[in-house]
């Protein structure tokens, strides 16, 4: 259903059923934007506040293009998508964010991102084979960090301090962030990230019109989200990594709808015609992002339906037990 404009309505319900019974619920607040950034639907509160966490990273990578640092180092589409992305630490993506740091005479010291298991199964059970510890390379937020370090580099501004705030870096991203979403009050709101760079907060309207932005390229950066559009779309398992739903959404559109999850369950995105939706789980709770994301394209008639069987598995993950017996499933209730 597409609620009516100034009708109240309840947020989208994530339940979690165990024979039946609903053992727990997670609230979904959503919005919807059509293709000239205008709202269509809202569920629960659309000027939620958030923070926008990993979601940022599409913008946060405006900088490595619009200072010219990406033609100058000679940077490719799938490196570009890894700056956009929060990759798993697999051995292909420690391999790109590499090349990057190379490219600009960097070394992995240089990151500020720190330390995490990577996610990838195979690199992770590498390391325990090998005795290693994870690098800073393992780390979700390093291609960012290495498009981060690049900007600065290009730039002639210092690379120790790059995660301050006031680096210039940090500065242009705070600009692209206030040109993508209209709020002059977006600064005000900067704290450091898990990975240590700077984040901000935003209604979660804010953050839908800022990806009808980013696909569309109306706004002063929009040279650059639209290369980095290509970017993504080209190579989503740059984007998180494989079997992980934020690439499986970008594949399974064929590169029409671009979007990047957060920590706290945020998650948001666009059609490259530019209808954009944001989503956030009240009690941060990503579990729900996946269901709760395709119960709101579905009800907007917005995902073919060849994009729809490729995503199945994400539409009422089951409940199991650890011998692996399926006892319950996850299921989103529209309002």
């Amino acid at each position: 259903m597409k609620p009516l404009e100034g009708q109240r309505v309840q947020p989208i319900r994530v339940e979690v059923v165990r024979n039946g019974i609903a053992e727990a619920v997670h609230l979904v607040h959503a919005v919807a934007l059509d293709e000239r950034g205008e709202k269509v639907a809202t569920f629960g509160d659309a000027h939620w506040l958030t923070y926008w966490r990993s979601t940022a990273k599409p913008f946060q990578a405006i900088a490595v293009v619009a200072t010219g640092a990406a033609d100058a180092f000679g940077l490719t589409p799938k490196e570009l998508a890894i700056a956009c992305g929060s990759h798993a630490g697999s051995a292909e993506h420690i391999a790109v964010v590499q090349g990057m740091l190379a490219k600009g005479g960097l070394k992995e010291t240089d990151l500020r991102n720190g330390t995490h298991e990577p996610f990838d199964a195979a690199e992770r059970e590498r390391l325990i084979r090998e005795g290693l510890k994870p690098s800073r390379l393992h780390g979700n937020c390093s291609g960012k960090h290495a498009a981060m370090l690049l900007a600065a580099k290009h730039l002639g501004a210092p690379l120790d301090s790059y995660c301050e705030p006031t680096h210039p870096v940090q500065q242009l991203i705070a600009h692209a962030l206030v040109a993508a979403t209209d709020d002059l009050r977006l600064p005000t709101t900067v704290i450091a990230d898990g990975c240590g760079a700077p984040i901000w907060a935003s209604p979660l309207i804010r953050i839908a019109l800022a990806f009808h932005r980013f696909v569309t390229g109306a706004f002063p950066f929009g040279a650059a989200t639209k290369r980095l559009t290509e970017a993504m779309a080209m190579h989503p398992e740059m984007v998180a990594g494989k079997g992980h739903f934020n690439t499986q959404l970008i594949a399974a559109t064929q590169g029409q709808f671009v979007g990047k999850g957060g920590a706290e369950g945020l998650f948001a995105g666009a059609f490259q015609d530019g209808r954009a939706i944001a989503l956030k789980v009240q009690d941060g709770n990503h579990r729900a992002t996946p269901v709760a994301t395709l119960a709101l394209l579905r009800s907007l008639g917005w995902l073919p339906d060849s994009a729809l069987a490729d995503l199945a598995d994400f539409v009422q993950p089951p409940v199991k037990t650890l011998h692996g017996h399926i006892v319950g499933q996850l299921r989103a209730v529209i309002p």
